[in-house]
């Protein structure tokens, strides 16, 4: 079993700690000067807690012959012998569904015909030939 963490873009983490700082900020008013009442106190609560798990829990794991990702409550599950071919990405846009990266450099991975997903790993280089290793005729393209 191998274990690749998401690379991460800073401006993408900036962001996102500012959510953060600024939602607790709004629930320390909420709480202390306003009288609000459970559900807003709650659902911000949800809401934060879904960032930090996102921020801090996104990975990629190739085990036997499947790769799984994770990126907070979102989790998945593919068959490497299935990957037809990966794409290299660079942008804000990611024109794919399933984003459980932290950067805007990554892979798009289609498997299964016409799935896709974005993934973005630290040590792409390994992680490539990995998958390699397990599929070798994923084509991969703009490496």
């Amino acid at each position: 079993m191998k274990r690749y963490l998401s690379s991460k873009n800073s401006y993408t983490i900036a962001i996102l700690w500012a959510i953060v700082i600024c939602m607790l900020l709004l629930l320390y008013i909420g709480m202390t000067k306003e009288h609000v009442t459970i559900l807003p106190i709650v659902l911000l609560s949800l809401v934060i807690a879904m960032i930090l798990w996102t921020l801090l829990d996104t990975r990629y794991v190739i085990k036997q012959h499947f790769l799984l990702y994770r990126s907070g409550p979102f989790r998945g599950r593919i068959d490497i012998e299935k990957i037809q071919k990966i794409n290299y990405f660079s942008g804000l846009y990611v024109p794919v569904t399933m984003k459980p990266a932290l950067d805007t450099k990554g892979f798009i991975i289609t498997y299964n015909n016409n799935d896709d997903v974005y993934v973005s790993p630290m040590n792409s280089d390994i992680f490539l030939s990995e998958l390699l290793k397990i599929n070798p005729k994923i084509e991969i393209n703009n490496v």
